[in-house]
């Protein structure tokens, strides 16, 4: 016969269910994204975590996007979520490769000159015969095949490095996301050098990524990012990356 006290002791005797451990990616590697005591990536997993404890346990991985794309996301199955996505960068305008969260956050490409030349951007041909200053390795919508015909491309390896050169007058121009570009001029006091067009260069939503039968994870996620609307906690960190 089973008693009240051997359901007890059967409860007491399960094991402890733990948060499932995922890998959250992030490519990319730059400030603010990535700082030497955290950054918005690190920012991001911790507040997901304090969202989601006891169901779900984030440990950020990051690395360059090339890995990313060769060692995890193209295998239909992969574990993890890949943070501050958008469907255009990985070919799934559709969204039906990949599961895919609501927007993490709103950005655009920024089109940025010197105060001195502005550049007021509307399409390729604002762009033609400048020096435009672009990332090592980094690709941009609509410019790449007038890069070495008409628009004359140099590249240096971080968006700080071209900022400066603009800044400097060594450049003509150089596309950066909001997300970045402006969290860097308020860091290094460049409000006053540099000019972003009115229009920018694209906009788009940042989402978080998984793979396609992740629905139970994105779900868990989606209600996060629909209560963070109104979570002073999150609004707080878009505050700390000049993202407000």
């Amino acid at each position: 016969m089973v008693t009240l006290r051997h359901c007890l002791l059967l409860i007491l005797a399960m094991p402890t269910m733990a948060a499932e451990v995922v890998n959250a990616y992030n490519t990319y590697l730059s400030q603010p994204f990535v700082l030497d005591k955290g950054g918005m990536a690190a920012d991001v997993v911790a507040y997901l975590n304090s969202k989601l404890k006891g169901r779900y346990l984030f440990v950020l991985q990051s690395m360059p996007r090339e890995r990313l794309n060769t060692t995890i996301i193209h295998q239909p199955d992969f574990k993890g979520i890949v943070l501050f996505m958008s469907p255009r960068f990985v070919n799934d305008i559709n969204m039906s490769r990949y599961r895919w969260s609501i927007p993490l956050m709103e950005d655009a490409n920024a089109v940025l000159s010197h105060p001195a030349r502005k550049i007021e951007y509307t399409g390729p041909d604002s762009l033609k015969g400048k020096l435009f200053a672009g990332v090592l390795g980094h690709r941009y919508v609509d410019l790449d095949d007038r890069f070495g015909k008409d628009i004359h491309r140099e590249d240096v390896a971080s968006e700080l490095a071209n900022l400066n050169k603009v800044a400097a007058g060594r450049c003509d121009v150089t596309i950066a996301p909001q997300t970045i570009y402006r969290y860097l001029i308020n860091k290094h006091g460049l409000q006053n050098r540099l000019y972003v067009s009115t229009r920018p260069h694209i906009s788009f939503s940042r989402h978080i990524l998984a793979a396609r039968h992740e629905e139970e994870l994105v779900a868990a996620l989606d209600e996060v990012l629909v209560a963070s609307k109104a979570d002073p906690a999150w609004q707080a960190i878009l505050a700390r990356y000049s993202l407000q």
